[in-house]
């Protein structure tokens, strides 16, 4: 499944650091993102650390905003408010492709909870847990 949310987060290119939303649903949001060289954030080493940090916040962001479309919402706007335990372990050289998994462990009052790792393969790159704040609008959907 491959979905269109860039109509649906704010950030725009060259800010936009997912290619696509493999699956989303309620608790489980999927993207990938290919490391290409000239883009910003990309070094002789790969993928700068924080862009992965931000890939995987923006991956949350589509599933949060995917998942309102769904029941008749929109984002008004969104905020990164916390990680916890994250830990980097490696980078994505020029030429992979990221895969970015979220599990929503729990939703209230427009804050969210998700475990997400980021892999290449089976490498693991980065895993943690990032809270956001989402606000929702349902009403002009």
């Amino acid at each position: 499944m491959d979905v269109d949310f860039r109509h649906l987060i704010p950030h725009r290119p060259p800010m936009v650091l997912i290619d696509a939303v493999t699956e989303y649903g309620p608790e489980v949001i999927r993207a990938i993102r290919t490391v290409r060289a000239g883009e910003p954030f990309v070094t002789a080493t790969g993928l700068e650390d924080a862009a992965l940090i931000e890939c995987i916040a923006q991956t949350i962001a589509a599933g949060d905003a995917l998942y309102a479309q769904s029941k008749q919402g929109r984002v008004i706007k969104g905020y990164l408010t916390g990680l916890t335990g994250l830990v980097i372990h490696g980078r994505a050289a020029v030429g992979e492709t990221i895969a970015v998994h979220g599990q929503c462990l729990k939703r209230m009052d427009g804050m969210g909870l998700f475990d997400a790792t980021a892999h290449v393969g089976q490498r693991l790159l980065a895993q943690g847990r990032f809270k956001l704040y989402v606000e929702i609008d349902y009403r002009g959907a």
